[in-house]
């Protein structure tokens, strides 16, 4: 069977060894943290590993015994990023609110503070939609989103098809994720008027089809 992450004509994506050690798990964690920031003020183009290793304060050397290449550490960035949003809509699943709007206050609510989270954040989707390596993040992420929202609608009183489900989770997930990308990098006034205008787009759609 053929590595998931290593497809031909990309690049592997597998760490050179799994870090074990409480030393090492916190050296990966700094390099992610490290990679983020640069990500944030160079974008992925400029993004290198000569620069994230002089950043840390380690030989590339060293660095590629964590991580193979640049696309590896934006993966595992990206990975991380989508396994906190997991744990936040399953914990959300388990009692989801009968009313749109409370359901839509809970994602907007929760999801606003995973994108604030994430350091170069608008750099790092980017990457996950054009970037071959990263390609499967940007799937994983519109599945998550996509099934949390018609698990909401299963609960409504029309009984929709699943496909007509995923089809309205889509359009909420391509509403939210473009928006709540522009109010992080957004002030604070204005991040707010566009949150407000985000929410009444989205129980909107919802309420179209309670």
């Amino acid at each position: 069977m053929a590595d998931k992450h290593h497809q031909p004509g990309t690049k592997s994506l597998d760490p050179r060894s799994t870090p074990t050690q409480r030393r090492s798990r916190a050296r990966r964690e700094q390099i992610l943290e490290v990679a983020g920031g640069l990500l944030e003020k160079l974008g992925t183009h400029n993004l290198t590993t000569i620069r994230i290793a002089e950043e840390v304060g380690i030989s590339v050397g060293t660095l590629y015994h964590y991580f193979p290449n640049k696309q590896a550490i934006l993966y595992a960035m990206g990975q991380q990023w989508l396994e906190q949003m997991a744990v936040t809509l399953e914990n959300d699943g388990r009692q989801l609110p009968h009313s749109s709007s409370r359901f839509v206050e809970q994602f907007v609510d929760h999801m606003l503070a995973l994108y604030r989270q994430q350091r170069g954040l608008l750099h790092l989707v980017q990457g996950m939609f054009a970037i071959p390596e990263l390609m499967p993040l940007d799937e994983q992420h519109d599945e998550l989103v996509i099934d949390h929202v018609a698990g909401h609608l299963a609960r409504g009183s029309k009984a929709l098809p699943l496909a007509e489900r995923q089809r309205i989770g889509r359009a909420f997930h391509e509403i939210s994720h473009a928006l709540l990308l522009v109010v992080v990098n957004q002030s604070q006034s204005r991040g707010s008027k566009t949150l407000k205008e985000l929410r009444l787009l989205l129980q909107t759609l919802l309420d179209s089809h309670a």
